[in-house]
């Protein structure tokens, strides 16, 4: 291959200087290749340049161009530039169906799918997979069909359908010989390898890792097959007891692919070397190494290679005495367990559950229909039984997973209704206190009376009525999670008796002397600003700052219209179902339910969703006419209107109160920092917008 690169840069040379444009994109082109083959990647994408360029432009040739696209395609793919070796297939699949050149569209097609593969896009690598074998009969390159049925069996390993990849390698492979096609024969050993890697076959898998590097070591030493291969070998190498061997192929492989710039096999190969490292007896450096390849798979999104990267980290790291290397094994693992969930990969994140300490997932089943019927379904969230498509609600979910170990307090706030509780659930399920209590207290539902004895428990005879000893609620939460709602009720004598408990652990119940010792953690959550009652005077400023370590806002329900779409898809397949009623739902529901503005939130769409299921006889169709009966307009158009009306009410109101505050209530000085507002206008204002003094006025 070497002699025949010299030969076509002694040609391109020359007819560069005759100007032949024919000779120079064949020239170009399979410099191009050659190069791509011998893993000269950044050669390969300056050839490839210079011969679409030429093919395009000077020849018109659109065959021959895209046939060098899909190569470009192949060297961003090695590179680890996914997103531009997808725009290159995507481009050539266009040009090649314009002009009706069957064998590219195939081509490109099936480089495609590889890269959605490499992407960690599965589904979208399926779909592109199964238009393949609707579209072809019969390829029109035996070539194609060949590595189409490879890249086939190499996604079906990934999803763990191991019988089915091994069906489809076995008969390749039997055809692949026939036809002496070498590269294609390392690469289906090296996957049928891989699928008695997985079915813990190791021997049986080394001998096929062993027989593919042999041969890609005959056709391309420095190719980019060997890398894989290398780091396959080294990770059985490992399992048989052989950690230097293991470390010598890894570092094979990693030379090879670093010269390649194949990112993908570089980042891979980074876990398995950590492996060897950490079975050599070096944990310190295995850690090191690993996330050097986590920070890769960051850079390069590679999803898949990140995902098992990060849960054998998270799995070192979670063995580990210190405790801040635990947190940070923990929150590992769940990363690891939400990309493996974002993938559609359940099994792998199933296979974790065990070391978070999950108990098994109720209704797989209903969770994984539910999932595939809503778009933008967060799996990792669901997995801890939050059902969200947004954005802001799924970084709450991953904050919670981050500090789940930890024992910091966490302030939730929010609108009553949002879901504030669901997230505190979430937490201790997520935490190492999962197997203690969970015990939720509305501070704003308990007798102001006996709010002492509810919190500290009371002693028989301590006061008129209390005729048996009773456990507070905070010897009741020992080992557990204490969930504060509404805190901003707890009246200030209550207050100062928690903050004590929380910096000493010892509770004292009403009637006794001694003291008891207890290890709890708070969550509270609020829909006040705890901010505005420490400036009233109203909510400790010490006990605030105990609370507040970690803060997570829950936004109101109007403002996630894509959860509206998800909670009211979800609340009507669950109420439905327990119904046991067939209900047909017209196509403008959805459409009237995010218009308007659900003042109650989750809880309102909830409790309207239940309403109609009860009303709707079995069998019936519901238009949007049955859902919220008290709006008197019905216009889609007139609701959004006065949805966006209400949050520039709102916004006016809160302006308001923040002036009148920062003036202590003077309207008249409040007035001239609104831009000049007239008194009267100001005080005009307050009436409409209902603003209570309370509101604004700050305690000395």
């Amino acid at each position: 291959m070497t002699a025949i690169r010299g030969l076509c840069e002694a040609i391109l040379k020359e007819v560069s200087t005759q100007k032949q444009a024919t000779e120079q994109s064949r020239a170009h082109g399979i410099l191009g290749y050659i190069a791509l083959r011998l893993g000269s990647v950044h050669d390969a994408e300056r050839h490839l340049r210079a011969a679409i360029h030429i093919l395009s432009w000077d020849l018109g040739d659109i065959a021959g161009s895209t046939r060098q696209q899909r190569r470009l395609a192949v060297v961003f793919k090695n590179l680890g530039r996914y997103h531009q070796a997808r725009f290159e297939c995507e481009r050539a699949i266009e040009l090649a169906d314009l002009h009706g050149l069957e064998r590219e569209s195939q081509a490109n097609r099936q480089n495609l799918a590889i890269v959605l593969v490499k992407m960690g896009k599965l589904d979208e690598a399926s779909k592109v997979f199964d238009e393949l074998s609707t579209r072809i009969e019969a390829p029109s390159d035996a070539r194609i069909g060949l590595r189409l049925t490879l890249a086939r069996a190499n996604y079906f390993r990934m999803i763990g359908q191991l019988g089915k990849a091994l069906e489809l390698l076995t008969s390749a492979l039997e055809t692949i010989r026939e036809q002496q096609l070498s590269r294609e024969e390392a690469i289906a050993l090296e996957y049928m390898g891989d699928c008695y890697f997985a079915r813990k076959e190791i021997r049986k898998a080394h001998q096929y890792f062993e027989r593919a590097l042999a041969i890609a070591d005959d056709i391309a030493p420095d190719g980019d097959v060997v890398p894989e291969l290398c780091q396959r070998i080294g990770e059985v190498m490992i399992h048989l007891g052989d950690a230097n061997a293991a470390m010598v192929s890894c570092e094979r492989g990693l030379r090879v692919a670093r010269n390649a710039s194949d990112r993908y096999e570089e980042c891979a190969t980074h876990r398995v070397y950590a492996m060897a490292h950490e079975a050599a007896g070096n944990p310190r450096k295995a850690l090191r190494i690993a996330d050097e390849g986590i920070e890769l798979a960051r850079r390069y999104e590679i999803p898949y290679e990140l995902a098992r990267a990060l849960a054998w980290a998270g799995e070192m790291r979670s063995r580990s005495v210190d405790l801040e290397e635990q947190s940070l094994g923990r929150r590992q693992l769940w990363e690891a367990r939400g990309v493996f969930e974002q993938m559609g990969l359940t099994q792998s994140a199933g296979s974790l559950d065990c070391l978070l300490g999950l108990e098994p997932m109720r209704d797989t089943a209903n969770d994984q229909a539910l999932a595939d019927d809503i778009s933008g379904l967060d799996r990792s969230a669901l997995r801890v039984g939050i059902v969200t498509s947004n954005e802001k609600v799924s970084e709450a979910v991953q904050i919670l997973q981050s500090v789940a170990s930890s024992q910091i307090p966490v302030l939730i706030t929010g609108e009553s209704g949002v879901g504030k509780e669901l997230l505190a659930q979430a937490l201790h399920q997520m935490s190492t206190r999962r197997k203690g209590p969970f015990v939720p207290v509305n501070c704003g539902a308990i007798s102001v009376n006996l709010l002492d004895s509810e919190f500290f428990g009371h002693e028989r005879g301590a006061f008129t009525g209390a005729v048996t000893s009773r456990e507070g609620l905070l010897v009741s939460a020992d080992k557990g999670t204490l969930f504060l709602d509404e805190v901003g009720d707890l009246p200030l004598q209550v207050q100062a008796a928690l903050l004590r408990v929380l910096e000493t652990g010892e509770v004292r119940a009403v009637g006794r002397d001694d003291v008891r010792r207890v290890d709890i953690r708070i969550v509270a959550a609020t829909n006040a600003g705890l901010e505005n009652l420490v400036s009233r005077s109203q909510f400790r400023q010490d006990l605030f700052y105990r609370l507040n370590g970690i803060r997570i806002t829950v936004p109101p329900l109007r403002e996630r219209e894509e959860d509206i779409r998800t909670l009211f898809r979800f609340f009507w397949s669950q109420i439905s179902a327990t119904a046991k009623k067939r209900l047909k739902i017209d196509d403008t529901v959805e459409s009237l339910l995010c218009a308007y503005h659900w003042p109650g939130n989750v809880r309102e769409l909830r409790h309207e969703v239940a309403r109609v299921v009860a009303l709707a006889p079995d069998g019936s169709s519901i238009g949007s006419d049955a859902f919220l009966p008290q709006l008197k307009r019905r216009d889609v158009g007139s609701l959004r209107r006065e949805h966006e009306r209400r949050e520039e009410t709102s916004g006016e109101r809160l302006q308001i109160v923040m002036a009148l505050r920062a003036h202590r209530g003077n309207k008249a000085e409040a007035a001239r920092s609104l831009g000049g507002m007239k008194r009267t206008t100001l005080i005009y204002k307050i009436e409409r917008l209902g603003i209570r003094p309370d509101e604004y006025q700050v305690k000395d």
